[in-house]
């Protein structure tokens, strides 16, 4: 069938988390903003977001909505710079994330550091494991660094991941040698407030998921010229090289770390 309506559809992928969520809503507002009508097919896993950022629905459309002869979208947008520019992603922030209890500002102590480690099927799925592992330690040990060189000494570290066990076993050490306070999220805590403790803070160490990257996006807008996000360059091995596109060039980047990205 040839699809010539006047509406673009971009279908949901199975599997897709939060951060990815985010890209395809960010092309969905910047080709309304456009005049144009895009949505993003709505699946059960957006629920719980939808309840902190509402006006996202506006942005969608149920699956049995999906008609024939709707155009269909491909993009997954993530190409920052590319395939969204900064302005775009600032509006996006604005229209729909700004206003929301995960957004707002509480104290922000420029003496903490939040480091996000994302494990999860990245490391429990062989596949996956292939395309997007790295030595986290060693990253962690570098970017503490960069982090002191650019924004001054770190006093706290707060730890967030969906694996809190493995951080206290692996990184305790490292990051008590780094700071004289290092707390744990709770282990009862949910993605909303992983979110809103990494996106909020100031200074924050990500690693090579969408959800560090969209916590970046959102401290930036929130902290201006004061934000510091430090990030890895590499993303996944089966996609550019293994280089991440997603990054604010704005951003501290580690290039490289001990043994490469790939021991």
């Amino acid at each position: 069938m040839v699809r010539r309506g006047s509406r673009t559809v971009r279908e949901t992928p199975p599997g897709l988390g939060f951060g990815n969520f985010l890209y395809l809503w960010l092309r969905a507002d910047s080709e309304q903003a456009r005049g144009h009508d895009h949505r993003v097919v709505r699946v059960p896993g957006m629920d719980p977001w939808l309840d902190m950022f509402p006006s996202i629905r506006g942005l969608l459309v149920e699956r049995r909505d999906v008609r024939p002869w709707d155009r269909r979208d491909p993009s997954w947008n993530q190409r920052f710079g590319v395939e969204f520019t900064r302005e775009e992603l600032q509006a996006f922030i604005r229209r729909h994330l700004i206003g929301s209890q995960l957004t707002r500002l509480g104290d922000a102590d420029r003496r903490s550091v939040v480091v996000n480690v994302r494990r999860g099927d990245y490391y429990s799925v062989p596949r996956l494991r292939g395309q997007y592992s790295f030595d986290i330690p060693a990253f962690l040990d570098v970017a503490l660094d960069a982090s002191v060189r650019g924004a001054g000494p770190v006093e706290r570290i707060r730890v967030v991941s969906d694996d809190v066990g493995w951080c206290r076993e692996r990184l305790d050490g490292l990051l008590r040698r780094r700071a004289g306070t290092v707390e744990y999220q709770a282990l009862s805590s949910t993605p909303q407030e992983d979110f809103r403790a990494v996106a909020t803070s100031p200074r924050i160490i990500g690693t090579n998921s969408t959800f560090s990257y969209w916590a970046g996006y959102v401290s930036s807008f929130l902290h201006g010229e004061q934000a510091q996000v430090v990030v890895p360059a590499f993303h996944a091995r089966h996609v550019d090289g293994g280089r991440a596109y997603q990054l604010d060039p704005a951003w501290t980047i580690v290039e490289d770390i001990p043994g490469g990205w790939d021991a």
